[in-house]
């Protein structure tokens, strides 16, 4: 449906964004782009887009079936520690038969670029040499099923060991989509 293909498009170029402001590549393998009239950071490497792109992506199935509860970009430190996970809680309304227009939902996601693109001032510096993946929470796995070409894979992801330090980025409630971004860093 129009509501996971604009999902997907918006997930794609907040991973762009976000590894652009936590520092996870150097500056210069960004470029400033435009999305929805808003300015945002994204790769410039084919490979590195291509991956992104094909990974969100994969997720399409899924979030069309309503199985998608949660989207991570997970941020790791050089022991494979997580140190800091972007959450993305989703609440997609598969019934929804009204008409549907992208400018309708542009203000509201335009608002959340701007507030991801100043969550860096809410956020402690990552140590050097971390890595990055996307992980999505299902409401219920379906092992069997694998979506497009890259098969998501059940896993463990730890959880904390004490509850995390939680800072909300941004919520968006609109007829179909609800979106809540917030950050868990482990508490020190």
């Amino acid at each position: 449906g129009p509501a996971a293909t604009l999902l997907c498009e918006f997930l794609e170029a907040a991973v762009h964004l976000l590894l652009s402001i936590r520092g996870l590549y150097s500056p210069e393998v960004f470029e400033r782009r435009r999305y929805m009239n808003c300015l945002i950071h994204w790769a410039r490497h084919p490979g590195l887009q291509q991956y992104i792109h094909n990974v969100v992506y994969s997720l399409h199935t899924w979030i069309k079936q309503g199985v998608v509860d949660k989207i991570a970009l997970v941020v790791h430190n050089k022991e494979n520690v997580a140190v800091e996970k972007y959450i993305f809680k989703l609440q997609v309304d598969l019934s929804f038969e009204g008409e549907f227009r992208l400018n309708d939902l542009e203000p509201d996601l335009r608002a959340f670029f701007m507030k991801i693109g100043a969550s860096r001032h809410l956020l402690l510096p990552l140590p050097p040499d971390c890595s990055w993946e996307l992980v999505a929470y299902s409401k219920q796995m379906q092992t069997t099923e694998s979506s497009g070409d890259l098969a998501w894979i059940p896993t463990e992801i730890g959880a904390w060991a004490h509850p995390p330090l939680i800072t909300p980025i941004k919520s968006m409630k609109s007829q179909f989509l609800n979106v809540q971004l917030y950050v868990e860093q482990p508490k020190v």
